[in-house]
């Protein structure tokens, strides 16, 4: 009877734990759930800062911005205002500065 409690327990943490990993969306937990996608997306962001918050992404497919948001998206080029973004939910795996033309280019599809 015992070994049945200690069973359960542990069914019980790794339900909780797998429930989190799927309702809790940061970096963090979006890096290693396995049901969100890499994308590629694309914004425009402020000049003369390498922290982005609240970046508002542009999908290359149909070149509209999405009601989903990047919280936070760090840079390096102070002068760079176009972005190509590689993401998996809230995990940003990488970031180039691309000119304006190019995102034209790429949101216009």
């Amino acid at each position: 009877m015992l070994k049945a409690k200690k069973i359960i327990i542990v069914l019980v943490i790794i339900v909780a734990l797998l429930m989190g990993l799927l309702l809790i969306h940061n970096s963090y937990t979006d890096r290693v759930n396995p049901f969100i996608p890499k994308t590629i997306s694309y914004a425009k962001v402020n000049k003369g800062t390498q922290t982005y918050h609240n970046v508002t992404l542009i999908d290359p497919k149909n070149g509209k911005k999405s009601n989903y948001k990047l919280k936070t998206v760090g840079g390096y080029d102070p002068d760079g205002q176009y972005i190509l973004i590689k993401h998996k939910g809230q995990y940003v795996q990488e970031i180039r500065y691309i000119s304006e033309k190019m995102f034209n280019k790429a949101v216009k599809k």
